[in-house]
């Protein structure tokens, strides 16, 4: 038989196995006091689950998004080079292309991870963790 720790943590790894379409940290809670945790402890330890969920986001996603942003401004100095000189239409519009791509990939990237944030943030203020 498992320990309060053991299925805290199995719970935890089985949410964070599953697709969600938002990832919302009172989820997590309610599965851990249905699985015999306090409601108070539920909320602490589903706020630390996410604080390493997030970490893992940032290291993964904050990468990509630096990348793609720091791509998306070397396309436009390219653009902004190219804009002068009138042959390189198709150039320009695949560089065009490009940069619209990786401006708009990083910021949803970036949105993704705001609004990680601000739900564990709200979930604390929320249960005044």
């Amino acid at each position: 038989m498992e320990t309060g720790k053991e299925a805290g943590s199995t719970i935890v790894q089985q949410y964070f196995s599953e697709h969600h379409k938002q990832w919302r940290v009172a989820d997590l809670e309610q599965r851990l006091i249905a699985g015999g945790y306090v409601p108070q402890e539920a909320a602490r330890e589903a706020s630390q689950a996410y604080d390493g969920y997030f970490t893992r986001q940032l290291k993964k996603k904050g990468t990509k998004v630096l990348i793609f942003l720091g791509l998306a401004a070397v396309f436009l100095v390219r653009i902004l080079l190219m804009a002068d000189k009138l042959g390189n239409v198709s150039q320009l519009s695949v560089f065009l292309a490009l940069t619209a791509y990786t401006l708009v990939q990083g910021l949803i990237w970036s949105i993704q991870l705001f609004q990680l944030k601000e739900e564990i943030a709200s979930f604390r203020d929320l249960r005044k963790l």
